[in-house]
């Protein structure tokens, strides 16, 4: 597995061209707790530290793979936006440090709605969906854990997909999801399936709803404050 050690706006090493061979729970849920916002630390409105967001962005990615066939498209789409970011990182890793540096830039030049190539704001717009629905995942999870719960995992994935995916999606990608969705396992299985042993199940959804909430509640309320929840 080949690896690239850069040096996140903390100053610390952050192996973020790294891509997990297979995925691990904790090893995701730890480097989404690692995100930090160290341009605007006590701002609503704010995006992460760029190599600690790719890093944790390559865990999402496999994720997918657990949701089914149908998610194939999401899965390739974190894939390749979250290979973009790297890239424009890796330019100059000291002059995109920060993801609000790279977004503002192509702001003050105008090039942020362009493509091709690709713009940070427009891809990472898309990276912020997928977070956006794996934190609504956890949440309806943790309501199907509550006593006399009559959720499901199928449930679930179609309330978060429904609210964070779907009205980006086009009718044949939908199309595909609905069929995963269908074929999902229990949530028991699909858990454990992700490596989550039962006796910790509450305390990793608690956990991720945590480091995810405060991460996609920002992210959104800095798109909003910029008009950027548009971009094609």
């Amino acid at each position: 597995m080949a690896t690239s050690v850069a040096a996140d706006a903390g100053g610390a090493a952050v192996s973020v061209a790294a891509v997990p061979a297979k995925f691990d729970f904790e090893r995701m849920l730890v480097a989404f707790e690692e995100i930090k916002f160290s341009r605007a630390p006590d701002a609503g409105a704010a995006l992460p530290d760029t190599a600690l967001f790719v890093l944790a962005m390559k865990e999402v990615a496999l994720l997918f793979d657990h949701l089914g066939t149908g998610f194939g498209f999401v899965r390739a789409d974190v894939e390749t936006k979250t290979a973009v970011i790297y890239e424009y990182y890796a330019q100059d890793t000291t002059k995109n440090a920060f993801l609000s540096d790279m977004v503002e830039a192509e702001m003050d030049a105008g090039t942020i709605r362009k493509k091709p190539p690709p713009s940070t704001g427009r891809t990472l717009l898309r990276l912020m969906w997928a977070t956006k629905f794996l934190y609504l995942l956890m949440v309806e999870l943790s309501e199907a854990y509550k006593p006399d719960s009559k959720k499901t995992l199928k449930s679930a994935v179609s309330t978060a997909y429904d609210a964070a995916l779907a009205p980006n999606h086009g009718w044949v990608v939908r199309k595909a999801v609905g069929v995963a969705v269908n074929l999902l396992p229990t949530k028991d299985v699909f858990l454990q399936n992700l490596g989550v042993d039962a006796s910790r199940r509450d305390e990793y959804l608690k956990r991720v709803q945590v480091a995810f909430e405060p991460l996609v509640r920002k992210m959104y309320a800095y798109y909003e404050k910029h008009q950027l929840l548009d971009l094609p």
